[in-house]
C-alpha cells in the first residue's frame, strides 16, 4: 500500500483521484453504438481499457444523474480522507463526468466529507492530463494522481518528460 506522506513531502503538493471505479462503483453504465446498429454496455472498468473502432459513439447518460447503489472503495476513500486532513496540500476529484453533485452528494451523505470536485465532461484522458498541466504551471511540484484507466495514468506521466522538476506519482487503481 502508497503511503501518502512518504510519497510527498516539499513543495506544492497535489492529490487527484478519479472518481468511477477509484473511489468508488455504481450501477452507470457507457454505452458504445457501433457502426453496424449494435449496442454495447460497459461498465466503467470494461470502459477504461476498451479500443475504440472507427465508428463508435458513445453514450454517458448514466452518468448525468444521480448515483444508482453507490459502493465506496474503502482503501482510495482513506487515502483521499488522509490527503484531506493535511489542509496545505490542494486535493481533488477529478471526474469525467459533466456534474459534480452527485458525488458531492455521496461524499457528504455516506463519508461526511466535502473534496472539491471538478467534472472534466468527457473521457480523453487528454482532459485530465490537461488540467493536471495547468496546475504544474501554477507552481505545484508533488503530484499524486491515482485511476483506474491505463489510458489516464499514460498521458498524466507523460508530464513526467515535459516537467522533469515536478514529482509526478501516478497509481493505478484496482
Amino acid at each position: 500500500m502508497i503511503k501518502l506522506k512518504s510519497i510527498l513531502s516539499e513543495g506544492k503538493s497535489l492529490y487527484v483521484f478519479d472518481f468511477d471505479d477509484t473511489l468508488a462503483r455504481s450501477d452507470a453504465y457507457i454505452y458504445v453504438n457501433k457502426r453496424n446498429g449494435e449496442e454495447l454496455t460497459l461498465d466503467p472498468a470494461e470502459y477504461a481499457v476498451y479500443k475504440e473502432e472507427p465508428g463508435d459513439t458513445f453514450d454517458f447518460r448514466d452518468f448525468n444523474k444521480m448515483l444508482r447503489n453507490p459502493r465506496a472503495i474503502k482503501s482510495n476513500v482513506n487515502m483521499l480522507k488522509k490527503a484531506l486532513s493535511n489542509p496545505q496540500n490542494k486535493v481533488t476529484v477529478l471526474t469525467a463526468r459533466a456534474i459534480a453533485y452527485p458525488l458531492n452528494h455521496f461524499f457528504k451523505t455516506q463519508h461526511g466529507i466535502s473534496p472539491y470536485v471538478v467534472g472534466v465532461a468527457g473521457a480523453n484522458p487528454k482532459l485530465k492530463s490537461d488540467w493536471i498541466e495547468k496546475h504544474i504551471k501554477k507552481g505545484y511540484t508533488d503530484i499524486f494522481f491515482i485511476d483506474d484507466s491505463p489510458k489516464n495514468i499514460r498521458a498524466v506521466s507523460m508530464l513526467k518528460r515535459k516537467y522533469p522538476n515536478t514529482r509526478i506519482v501516478t497509481k493505478l487503481a484496482k
